[in-house]
């Protein structure tokens, strides 16, 4: 596990992140994110990484991971009952598919539970262009931590055929700070309004 330079991301401009770190390579930010909550690590910790060696989706599906590409795992600490954590991932791929539209202009659509698809307009397809992994440890029937996993194809070159890139689609290199900063900015406008609501079901 090596760190790299996080020196282009500025803290003052992801909302709602108290510490970030940034890694070279790793086997998966999934990992590293679990070691760290379970030693405590504080709330709103968000865990990048360049690569990773052995990236996972659901049902431990391998998730490509090659440079270029967006690979992070959030560490949160909701105040909300186990029953509603699988809103979550559906929240955070509505959140990821915004963020997509709204920055690129590229069409999306939720394949419930956790994956984002794109409409690849040449190749007049639906294609993967990200992926969402939650993970949790609860006490009492509470959450005591949730781990968000994101994985989002921007820049990398991909070997499977049923998945894009938003460079593939746009035919430009995008920026990982720009995604990073809308994302956090929308993700944490459902956040907020999912902890509230279930709070009041509960």
């Amino acid at each position: 596990m090596k760190t790299c330079n996080c020196e282009e991301l500025d803290l003052d401009t992801l909302p709602g992140i108290s510490k970030i770190v940034c890694l070279d390579v790793t086997e998966s930010t999934q990992a590293v994110a679990r070691e760290m909550a379970m030693e405590g690590t504080a709330e709103k910790t968000l865990v990048l990484a360049e690569t990773q060696t052995g990236g996972r989706g659901r049902q431990g599906s391998e998730w490509e991971s090659g440079p270029g590409g967006l690979y992070m795992t959030l560490l949160l600490k909701p105040e909300t009952g186990l029953k509603f954590l699988p809103d979550l991932s559906v929240l955070s791929g509505e959140a990821v598919a915004e963020t997509l539209t709204g920055l690129y202009g590229i069409k999306t659509r939720i394949k419930k539970p956790n994956d984002v698809y794109a409409y690849h307009p040449r190749r007049r397809k639906w294609l993967k262009i990200a992926g969402i992994l939650t993970e949790s440890s609860s006490i009492n029937r509470e959450a005591s931590w949730l781990l968000l996993g994101v994985g989002v194809n921007l820049n990398n070159k991909l070997k499977l055929a049923t998945a894009v890139s938003v460079n593939a689609i746009t035919g430009k290199q995008v920026s990982r700070e720009e995604f990073l900063q809308e994302f956090f900015r929308v993700f944490w406008l459902h956040y907020s309004s999912w902890e509230y609501s279930s709070l009041s079901k509960s």
